[in-house]
């Protein structure tokens, strides 16, 4: 799939590494990263993945595909220093926030560029990975994105409009759906069970319902109706979420992530 410049060592970045070197989908040989600090990260990624690391910026011009991994508040400066050498290369940026307009911009339009959000769960090779492409893009170049990330999970192409819904939805969901379980675990240990027993019967509990819902294709409503026997157990505790505004409180919760989204990207891109 061509060479791969991977600017940024977070947790992201590894993720993406381990992802596309997943059944040899990329060759290590392909690969080098860089980061602004810390070597001895970058020594760690070389030794774990035998990835190279990049001597320099420059490097990134020899690249096909150049992934963008940093924090937002770090992308202005990255971008800046990557500029000279950008000749027509697929750039993903993973910044959360970051319009694609703010990205043409800054690179002066010499990369194809598209905008991704992929959540915690590419670590493991099940991520839920949203991305827009500018319109600049080439056909081909989406489905080489696609192709790079399917290695990390499902990949969902989406009008930019909706990315810091989805931002919200599926990037900080993994964080919603634990505070969720987070209470179920500790409701459990009330009731008596050991916190181990809790874990174990709580994980368990999210995979089969999570497996169900994938290959019985059913929505989790119909799920929820299928669960829920009239006066039975379930009834009598979805009464009580209901009584106390749990959707209500999702629906907020999730409207209040992507405001924050869409201002992270106001935030970093008006100090420019």
């Amino acid at each position: 799939m061509g060479r791969i410049f991977v600017l940024g060592a977070g947790a992201m970045a590894e993720s993406f590494i381990k992802g596309v070197l997943h059944d040899e989908a990329v060759a290590p040989s392909d690969i080098v990263v860089m980061n602004r600090q810390n070597r001895a990260r970058l020594q760690e990624l070389t030794d774990l993945y035998g990835i190279g690391q990049a001597r320099a910026i420059s490097d990134a011009a020899d690249a096909d595909v150049v992934i963008l991994s940093v924090k937002p508040y770090d992308i202005a400066t990255a971008l800046q220093g990557m500029l000279p050498y950008l000749n027509g290369q697929l750039l993903i940026s993973f910044a959360a926030g970051i319009p694609i307009d703010f990205i043409e911009q800054a690179t002066e339009r010499r990369a194809q560029v598209i905008r991704a959000m992929p959540n915690l769960p590419v670590a493991v090779l099940a991520g839920a990975i949203a991305i827009s492409a500018s319109k600049q893009v080439s056909a081909t170049s989406v489905e080489h994105a696609k192709g790079l990330l399917a290695q990390l999970g499902v990949v969902v192409e989406l009008e930019e409009q909706m990315m810091d819904a989805a931002t919200a939805f599926s990037g900080s969901g993994p964080g919603f759906v634990s505070y969720f379980l987070e209470a179920m675990e500790q409701a459990a240990v009330q009731l008596g069970f050991s916190a181990p027993m809790a874990r174990e019967l709580l994980i368990q509990t999210v995979l089969g319902t999570a497996k169900i819902l994938q290959e019985w294709r059913l929505s989790p409503a119909e799920l929820r109706v299928r669960v829920t026997s009239p006066n039975g157990t379930t009834h009598a505790g979805l009464n009580v979420l209901n009584e106390r505004g749990m959707q209500d409180a999702i629906a907020q919760a999730l409207i209040q992530a992507a405001n924050r989204s869409q201002e992270m990207g106001q935030q970093y891109t008006a100090k420019v």
